[in-house]
């Protein structure tokens, strides 16, 4: 093991324990979801409609997603080896990049197969009748599936240290499915009774108003989780209040050591972080010393982020600006 590796005899079986439970949680999710998409194709058959079948469709998505994450969740545990010398970390990074854009892409097509209905009913005035009753016990069912999938996710994320990306995009997964399958029952059992009043033009493409509303109201929110992990994936520096706490770690450090803190670096890939701290010891440094301080940072590390790298490295300047560029530590990089 070298100095900075992210894992120690103390935190292994702690994460060991952390991915066993992931597994479960994911094996629960996959099975659930199978149900689910089965289950909404079929009531989209009965009931005649499209915003059931975009559920449906969902939910075989999740079924899909949930195999995969289980491999991600394997991959992200191996060390480093020859072929991946930093680990295996950014698999998370990519699971939920792809993820995320899978379920945007689901919106998309739900948003043009409901626009494409509305127009072909203003066209031809023709669109199938609704069967209500499949609608209520298809929603009513997959609401209770897809909280009691949102609270496992979520227990379990928090079980883990609050550190799975996997799981913490699972739960915001199953919330999102849940309330697309709310949603669209609550509101198609209600159209049924338009009819004979002023809003009784729309009930026969009532379901693909449904699918526009949900869409405009669920769509920002995978989006935002597809900008987060490309951002990781492109290399991007971690939020700043990642940064300013490995800041102070650094800095303390350095401190006791009499170093000066130059610069540092710090990225997040997935539930790991990788940290680079540039400093100047200003005074002849034997290679122990150093290796003795890395050992000490990652530790710290460790503690404070859970799956952490780090090295020292020595230099009499900063090589990124990271912590110069940001406004609240300006100023900071040539402190000690």
């Amino acid at each position: 093991m070298t100095a900075g590796e992210g894992g120690t005899g103390g935190t292994a079986p702690a994460a060991r324990d952390a991915a066993a439970v992931e597994a479960r949680s994911l094996t629960v999710s996959l099975w659930a979801n199978l149900f689910m998409a089965v289950t909404g194709i079929l009531a989209a058959w009965l009931s005649h409609s499209d915003a059931v079948l975009i559920d449906g469709l969902y939910s075989a998505v999740n079924f899909a997603a949930a195999i995969v994450a289980r491999r991600v969740g394997a991959s992200v545990a191996r060390r480093p080896d020859r072929s991946r010398p930093f680990g295996y970390d950014a698999d998370e990074a990519l699971y939920v990049t792809f993820r995320s854009m899978v379920l945007v892409g689901i919106l998309v097509f739900a948003a043009l197969t409901a626009a494409t209905k509305i127009f072909t009913y203003l066209a031809e005035g023709e669109a199938p009748d609704l069967v209500f009753g499949p609608i209520v016990v298809y929603g009513a069912m997959m609401v209770v599936i897809c909280l009691g999938l949102a609270w496992l996710h979520h227990r379990n994320w928090v079980r883990g240290g609050r550190r799975s990306e996997i799981l913490r995009t699972e739960a915001r997964a199953a919330l999102v499915d849940g309330a697309i399958s709310a949603g669209t029952a609550v509101a198609l059992f209600l159209v049924q009774f338009l009819q004979g009043t002023a809003l009784a033009p729309i009930v026969p493409v009532a379901d693909a108003i449904v699918v526009l509303i949900l869409v405009a109201l669920i769509g920002p929110q995978p989006v935002r989780l597809f900008l987060d992990a490309l951002r990781e994936v492109a290399g991007g520096s971690a939020p700043d209040h990642h940064v300013a706490a490995a800041d102070a770690i650094a800095r303390r450090l350095c401190g006791d050591l009499g170093f000066v803190l130059r610069d540092l670096a710090v990225l997040k890939m997935g539930r790991s972080f990788f940290i680079v701290a540039y400093a100047d010891p200003q005074r002849p440094v034997a290679a122990t010393e150093i290796d003795t301080a890395n050992d000490r940072l990652a530790a710290e590390y460790r503690a404070a982020f859970g799956n952490a790298r780090s090295e020292i490295v020595v230099t009499t300047s900063g090589r990124h600006g990271t912590i110069a560029d940001r406004p609240e530590v300006e100023g900071r990089g040539s402190e000690g």
